[in-house]
């Protein structure tokens, strides 16, 4: 197994990585419409409307398909959450990760915020997805279940990839398992 589990986000400094790429270099999981852009090895999608779709149109052969236990379609491929099954797509993905014991966790696109305070998601504006012109989700419980994640697996070195904007949430930055990377430091690790 490799030391490096690469968590994609969908928010838009993820456009600045090219996810087959990563895929060379270890484990990608990914959430929900990313399987429209690139095939990652585990998709998660808490969502039941876009777990349907992922098991409709078969995305679900091709990765490893995790959803919550009443989203899978009778006869499905698609795997039940069992733990944090209450948790957003993206803090899944983390302890799916987690679950696996890298060694690092690379969480990339993860911006929880945006520059204009408006959807800060690269599928915004199709379908099971906000507008672009709606406001910006609340992104707490999406801080506070990474941190316990992180705080649960210690054995991990959680990333933070190219936060945008700078923007690394506090209560990350106190776990000691954690650490923030800018791209270039980024590239420099996985490359060597």
């Amino acid at each position: 197994m490799s030391e490096f589990a690469f968590v994609l986000g969908n928010g838009k400094t993820r456009l600045l990585f090219d996810p087959n790429d990563l895929k060379l270099r270890g484990t990608v999981y990914a959430c929900n419409r990313a399987y429209q852009d690139f095939t990652p090895d585990v998709l998660v999608s808490v969502d039941r409307l876009m777990a349907q779709e992922i098991q409709c149109k078969h995305v679900n052969s091709q990765c490893v398909h995790y959803t919550r236990e009443q989203n899978i379609i009778p006869g499905s491929t698609s795997l039940a959450i069992d733990m944090y099954s209450s948790f957003s797509s993206g803090p899944v993905a983390v302890s799916l990760a987690a679950r696996q014991s890298y060694h690092y966790i690379f969480m990339i696109g993860m911006d929880l915020h945006s520059e204009d305070e408006r959807v800060n998601n690269i599928y915004a504006d199709q379908e099971f997805y906000k507008t672009s012109a709606d406001r910006a989700t609340a992104y707490d419980n999406w801080i506070s279940q990474i941190r316990e994640i992180a705080l649960k697996f210690n054995h991990s070195r959680f990333v933070h990839v190219n936060p945008l904007k700078g923007f690394t949430p506090d209560q990350w930055k106190t776990l000691l398992n954690f650490s923030i990377m800018n791209l270039h430091e980024f590239k420099l690790m996985i490359n060597n």
